[in-house]
């Protein structure tokens, strides 16, 4: 082999070396957790023995020679197939963080930051999303000021897709109706509540019903974006952009889907029991897991990695006031995820450091057509298959609670008890878990 090969092959090794080494260390600087590293383990490897290559040749490669990437403050640019086989060596271990999930999307999006929106927490780093620019065709009354002499104050978002109207009048009679009764009775302070809609394509007299409702009820807040199960992320943002503006003192927001009926006696007890100045999120821990098929498909391109971070089922979800800024900063400056509930109580919570505290009784499955009392007796919220079931509950839960059905429980000695339902109050725990780890 001649001296021309030899100098040839020096200058190929060591500019993948270079180039696998600044990306690795970028990496390292940002995320430098035991964790992380572990992860990338094999692939330390593999820069380790382009190292030992490119130091076997000594030589020099002119500059123009060491280009196989450009930087400058907000991108790092590498050859596109040499980025596909590094992201390949992330498959399947175990999900770093956010700040290098957020890393990992800016270099294979190869996105610039924001630097004409102003960062609504500059410790945050730099935006990703502008969100703080949505419109709202349709509005609600900002959030009333917290009454003293009542309990905590309450805003409700009720994510509703524009079609259920029914949903919606349902929702109105039933377990809205028994809120505002408590609310009424200063065990809470009700001050707002919406439903959460966007726009429709095909419109087919929609959006002129949903105007009317809202003129009628006065209880639309409408996003200006595609109603779509794929824009949920954005529509969630949106919500908390109103929020942060229009109840800022609230204590509590609850986020709810419209398929969800809300045990409000249970909801206003554990509100009464928590503080609303602790950074924490309430809900129930979701199972899931990267779906690489199906409704939540996500390719390995986008999520490489074999788990999410600890989240909740989006459908239910309790936040107090003061980590809905937190929150929102959260999103200007994270990668948004087409699944709102991984997005915002996995990786918002973790950039905003808010604890997710977890209770398996707060969003609950598996009702019967008509809830069983001990099922009303044991549960915050649960989810409904169809609007006789969401009606249905409305009657479980009132019957329950006047005592016209009754639950019996084993006590701690084994013996069965008859529930009390004026006077016996279930003891909700809330706990929390490592972030996915």
């Amino acid at each position: 082999m001649g001296l021309a090969t030899h100098l040839r092959l020096g200058l190929i090794w060591l500019s993948l070396a270079a180039t696998v080494y600044v990306f690795f260390e970028s990496h390292e600087r940002l995320n430098p957790t035991s964790e992380f590293r572990r992860a990338q383990n094999d692939s330390h490897r593999f820069t380790q023995a382009l190292n030992s290559c490119a130091h076997s040749n000594d030589v020099q490669p002119p500059i123009k020679e060491q280009q196989h990437w450009s930087s400058d403050e907000n991108l790092t640019v590498i050859n596109r197939d040499f980025f596909e086989y590094l992201a390949s060596q992330l498959r399947d271990t175990r999900y770093p963080g956010v700040e290098t999930h957020t890393r990992y999307v800016v270099a294979k999006t190869r996105r610039k930051y924001l630097l004409n929106v102003k960062p609504l927490r500059p410790d945050f780093g730099p935006v990703l999303n502008d969100v703080t620019s949505f419109n709202y065709p349709i509005q609600i009354s900002r959030c009333r000021d917290p009454i003293v002499r009542g309990g905590p104050s309450l805003f409700v978002a009720v994510i509703s897709a524009p079609k259920y109207f029914h949903k919606r009048d349902i929702i109105r009679r039933t377990w809205q109706r028994h809120l505002q009764m408590q609310s009424d009775l200063n065990s809470m302070n009700l001050a707002g509540f919406g439903f959460i809609v966007g726009l429709t394509q095909g419109d087919d007299g929609i959006q002129k019903r949903i105007e009317d409702e809202g003129k009628t009820y006065g209880d639309i807040l409408q996003i200006e974006m595609i109603d779509d199960y794929y824009n949920l992320t954005f529509k969630v943002v949106g919500l908390l952009n109103w929020v942060n503006d229009h109840c800022s003192r609230v204590d509590y927001v609850l986020k709810v889907d419209d398929d969800v009926y809300v045990n409000t006696h249970n909801l206003v007890a554990v509100m009464n029991n928590l503080n609303s100045s602790e950074h924490s999120m309430y809900g129930s821990f979701a199972e899931g897991l990267p779906n690489r098929g199906g409704k939540w498909y996500i390719s390995f391109e986008d999520w490489p990695w074999s788990n999410y971070p600890t989240y909740f089922r989006g459908a239910a979800i309790l936040m107090p006031g003061i980590t809905i800024g937190p929150l929102l900063a959260a999103s200007q400056t994270t990668p948004f995820l087409p699944f709102d509930d991984t997005f915002l109580t996995g990786l918002c919570t973790a950039k905003a450091a808010i604890t997710v505290r977890i209770s398996d009784r707060f969003f609950v499955g598996g009702a019967t057509e008509v809830p069983e009392p001990c099922h009303v007796y044991t549960s915050i919220t649960w989810l409904t298959d169809s609007v006789a079931q969401l009606n249905n509950s409305r009657w479980a839960t009132e019957n329950f609670y006047n005592n016209l059905t009754h639950c019996t429980l084993n006590d701690p000695g084994g013996a069965n008890q008859t529930v009390n339902s004026k006077k016996d109050k279930f003891h909700f725990i809330f706990s929390t878990r490592a972030d996915g780890q």
